[in-house]
């Protein structure tokens, strides 16, 4: 007799298709790769200018380094949802010191580096790019300035594709759609996807522009940061190598007074610089557009592949980890919108260890749906480390004692004169104490006399206006600093510092460190599309008896919701709010889910809702949320 089907993970299966997905980015920067050895190389023949068993082929695959490194790096830093900051200074405060910047930080050193070697080596001898610089047959070799100001400009670049990288949170992965069209064919394209070539097409143009622009600029600015920082430092590392290498360079080489900045110089670090931006920005876009696909697989969700679907879904959902966690719960909206015959099988499975696969479907979709209502109603609370810190300081320490124990027994009688030398220190020191206690001096708050003041007073009606004496009181001076910050926030320069209401609600609603608002909207429309498609296709009724729970639970998040964004105050760095922002887009993303799931549900159990069990009052606010009249 066969033993229990064993349930694998759903990372299992969703690593292989992560994998798929990484093979085809990475295909695209590989003919990228060899699009630009062509461009690099020093050859014009008509046939060993591109054939790939020449140096062509041998440059790309060395120029595949660059774009494998970033690959490696959106890997170890993929995440969907956006970043649960208040303001941009905050992400700055997080990021800066953080273990992501210091990755993408070498990430792009390093492949910029490797980009340096391989275009120096492939460029001809004529572009003057060696390490030495052969003189007159009495001179000893000189060190060549020339390439050394080529590595450093790369150098830069890769520090500011690492703040780009970090400031525009290329990390983040944006899903293709959150909802999908309800009751579509599983061959059917679902709104709002787009295919990866339309999407390279549309996104290409503006690309190049861009990184054009920054290719002109950085060149016109590397030769000031290279002359005004690091010069001495590159000319000092590189006559370390140069000697490691037993290059015959005197040790009194100097710099010389003027950089090379040659006019063909600077084109090439603009040309080259074009180049290793776009290697940079397409293999960044090819990782997006593909990691961001439907978790499908030739046309069927990815854990078909199993022999128990329902468990491997149910795993992902129950799963701890983030994206194992997304990718679940997106497949799960899929499942229960696109695909009849695995929602029949969801409804049937009614045997399992742990409940019915129904019943723990939406045990997992309820709780991340009530989530919302438990970060909003625990927003001011104190968080338990919080509260562990303050039990902790109200624990009262016992500090090492500094004076005599206090006296026991008759403790009203005077005390008996003192016999030592010490007792009566003591004495007179307690007594100098008590007597400066009890009879404060007079002009403890004021330490002018009547008299000072009165200089005062003359000196200062004399030396200033009354318009000046009014400037500098406090209220005054306070009021200048309040219309200094405004203006201060109100120019770009404040934006940074600008704490947003959509920014707070975010991390306030939708969690932390990154927003979950695509698992709390592919929650809501799995189980809208599983409660309506259960009344022909739940043979069991086992779906109806949570119909209420479910209708109760959208109406008290959607109640919640919009409270919470009509009362929450509003930051004093943002100068710019208006009333029309308290509904953020991401709000409404939710709120507009949960309103056409009370309509679809009002819609489908409407007409029986006392033998389902909804109530009257929970049936009226929902017809009333959805818009319903009746």
């Amino acid at each position: 007799m066969p033993g229990p089907i064993r349930t694998r993970p759903y990372r299992e299966l969703l690593t292989p298709s992560l994998h798929r997905r990484f093979t085809r980015a990475a295909g695209v920067s590989l003919l990228l790769c060899y699009v630009e050895s062509f461009c690099i190389g020093d050859s014009w023949s008509l046939i060993w200018s591109w054939f790939p068993l020449g140096k062509a082929g041998i440059r790309t695959l060395l120029l595949f380094l660059c774009p494998l490194l970033i690959f490696v790096l959106r890997v170890a830093l993929l995440h969907f949802g956006n970043r649960s900051t208040v303001s941009p200074f905050q992400t700055l405060q997080q990021y800066a010191v953080a273990r992501d910047f210091y990755e993408a930080l070498f990430c792009y050193t390093l492949s910029a580096w490797i980009f340096t070697q391989i275009y120096i080596w492939s460029v001809p001898d004529t572009a003057d790019l060696g390490w030495i610089v052969q003189g007159r047959s009495w001179e000893r070799q000189r060190l060549n300035e020339r390439p050394i100001y080529l590595r450093s400009h790369y150098l830069i670049l890769g520090l500011l594709q690492t703040v780009l990288h970090l400031y525009f949170d290329y990390d983040k992965v944006q899903r293709e759609s959150n909802q999908t069209v309800l009751g579509s064919s599983t061959k059917e394209t679902p709104a709002g996807v787009v295919k990866p070539v339309e999407k390279f097409r549309s996104q290409l143009p503006n690309i190049a522009r861009e990184i054009g622009t920054i290719s002109i600029g950085s060149s016109l600015l590397a030769p000031i940061i290279y002359a005004l920082t690091i010069r001495s430092l590159a000319w000092r590392t590189s006559l370390f190598w140069a000697r490691l290498f037993r290059y015959n360079i005197s040790h009194a080489s100097e710099l010389s007074i003027l950089p090379p900045y040659h006019y063909t110089l600077i084109f090439r670090s603009a040309w080259s610089g074009f180049l290793l931006l776009l290697l940079w920005r397409v293999s960044n876009l090819a990782f997006d557009i593909y990691v961001a696909q439907e978790p499908l697989k030739r046309g069927q969700p990815i854990s078909q592949d199993s022999r128990d679907p329902n468990g491997v879904l149910i795993n992902g959902l129950q799963s701890k980890k983030p994206l194992v966690k997304t990718f679940a719960y997106w497949e799960l909206a899929q499942v229960s919108q696109n695909f009849p015959d695995r929602r029949v099988l969801i409804f049937r499975d009614i045997d399992r260890a742990g409940g019915p696969t129904w019943g723990q479907i939406s045990s997992a979709c309820l709780q991340t749906i009530q989530a919302v209502n438990a970060r909003i109603n625990g927003y001011g609370q104190p968080s338990p480390q919080q509260q562990q810190a303050q039990s902790r300081s109200h624990e009262v320490q016992s500090l090492p004692r500094i004076g005599t124990p206090l006296k026991e027994g008759q403790v009203m009688m005077n005390p008996p004169p003192p016999s030592s030398r010490r007792e009566m220190i003591e004495t007179k020191v307690g007594s100098f104490a008590q007597s400066i206690g009890n009879n404060p001096p007079s002009n403890y708050s004021n330490p002018f006399s009547p008299k000072q003041q009165q200089y005062l007073e003359a000196a200062r009606n004399k030396l200033l206006t009354p318009e000046q004496q009014q400037a500098i009181t406090p209220a005054h001076v306070q009021s200048q600093l309040n219309s200094y910050m405004t203006s201060f926030l109100q120019s770009w320069l404040g934006q940074p510092f600008r704490q947003t209401f959509a920014r707070r609600v975010q991390s306030i609603v939708f969690g932390q460190p990154y927003s979950q608002l695509t698992l709390i909207i592919d929650a809501i429309n799995s189980l809208t599309a599983l409660s309506t498609a259960s009344i022909k296709e739940d043979a069991y009724g086992k779906v109806a008896k949570d119909i209420p729970v479910i209708m109760r639970t959208f109406i008290t998040t959607y109640q919640t919701l919009e409270r919470f964004t009509a009362t929450l105050p509003v930051h004093w760095t943002d100068v710019h709010f208006s009333e029309d922002q308290r509904r953020s887009e991401d709000v409404l993303m939710v709120l507009s889910a949960l309103r056409n799931g009370l309509g679809e549900l009002v819609k489908a159990f409407g007409g029986f809702e006392k033998e389902v069990g909804i109530e009257a009052q929970d049936l009226r606010v929902a017809k009333a949320i959805a818009g319903i009249e009746g």
